[in-house]
């Protein structure tokens, strides 16, 4: 029997992980939970976070390739960044702050065109949010999707995408990252920022930078809604700038939100650039040093002279050794091919094209029911 690759393994994880995703917002929408009071929210989204997006992919995908939970963990992309990554990481999170905003409201503008309504998220007004509960928030909205969604997506999805290519690869996890959130109006902008944090995961071959970025979105989101709250620093940010916008004629509002997008890109572009060189650009660098020191003459010593089982290295195999490193560059240093390297049969995506289908209906039906 051929063993299931993990394209297969991915897709019948992420469809599980679907499923009990489904059920669980139906089960809420008939208010099955509703004995659970004023905790239901939390104790379904620890449910969703841990459970779900995290339990549900590392488990099942060690199982399907009856592997230890440490490969599982290094197949996700588990590893190490420098500080100065961390740091570069938290700058990338407050653009992509500012930049969700932008999206998400064009995104909006362009709903409502279409007769959708946006909602308004219920209509309860916070009296009283104390420090205590600005932690539980940042725990759940912030700190574990930060990290657990980052497992299931840029971790599980990708790992198994592998073979389709890069472009393939982040295309395909993003759409399913904005499937996931299963609502109208949080498909686009989750759709594109799940775009960016697939090509930081890649390009810096750990997942880390990713988890950090979902983070500080979320986080800033609750920080901002308790500051709102207590009168606290930056507390009317999200109703100025929401005034700024509504408050003027769709040029003008166009135009807004065209300039911080066009800032806050740049910014963008040139800390990932930043990003890269700490990560995978050291890594490479240390390729080409380790290169010239077992070719360069000057820089040689007789160990240094020798592979390593032991034989002198000949000058005339440089370029052929070279060529043959050049290869492995892109698997070895990213986690990736670039390019599409095994095309995957029908039957190993079965799994997919459900998860597609059955998330696209839902999602579907949100703007349905937001029409009406």
């Amino acid at each position: 029997m051929k063993p299931r690759t993990d394209f297969f393994n991915a897709g019948l994880t992420y469809y599980v992980l679907i499923i009990f995703f489904v059920l669980v917002r139906i089960s809420t929408a008939v208010d099955l939970f509703s004995f659970l009071g004023g905790a239901e929210s939390y104790i379904l989204n620890g449910l969703i976070q841990i459970g779900f997006m995290f339990l549900v992919p590392v488990v099942m995908f060690t199982l399907l390739n009856k592997q230890s939970f440490k490969t599982t963990f290094k197949d996700f992309r588990f590893n190490k960044i420098n500080f100065k990554s961390v740091l570069i990481s938290i700058g990338i999170g407050v653009l992509v702050f500012l930049l969700n905003i932008a999206v998400s409201s064009f995104f909006s503008f362009i709903l409502q065109l279409f007769g959708y309504n946006y909602s308004t998220g219920g209509g309860t007004i916070i009296t009283s949010y104390p420090f205590w509960m600005f932690l539980v928030n940042l725990l759940i909205t912030a700190i574990l999707p930060g990290f657990c969604e980052e497992v299931a997506h840029r971790g599980l999805l990708l790992r198994g995408f592998k073979d389709l290519g890069m472009k393939k690869a982040i295309i395909l996890s993003a759409l399913l990252f904005g499937l996931m959130h299963l609502n109208i109006e949080q498909f686009f902008y989750a759709s594109i920022i799940g775009a960016l944090l697939a090509f930081l995961t890649i390009s810096t071959n750990s997942i880390f930078p990713a988890m950090i970025v979902h983070f500080m979105n979320n986080g800033i989101s609750v920080y901002l809604d308790y500051a709102g709250a207590n009168n606290l620093f930056l507390g009317d940010f999200l109703s100025e700038i929401s005034s700024a916008i509504t408050g003027s004629n769709f040029f003008v509002a166009m135009l807004i939100i065209l300039l911080v997008l066009i800032a806050a890109i740049f910014l963008l572009v040139w800390l990932i650039y930043l990003l890269f060189k700490q990560t995978t650009g050291k890594r490479i660098g240390n390729l080409v040093k380790d290169f010239k020191e077992q070719f360069d003459p000057n820089a040689q010593t007789d160990a240094k002279q020798e592979n390593a089982e032991g034989a002198l290295v000949q000058p005339e195999s440089q370029t052929s050794y070279l060529k043959e490193v050049s290869l492995k560059i892109p698997a070895e240093y990213i986690g990736i091919n670039i390019h599409q390297t095994r095309k995957p049969a029908f039957k190993e995506k079965i799994f997919l094209y459900s998860t597609l289908i059955l998330s696209m209906g839902v999602t579907i039906s949100t703007f349905i029911w937001g029409t009406l």
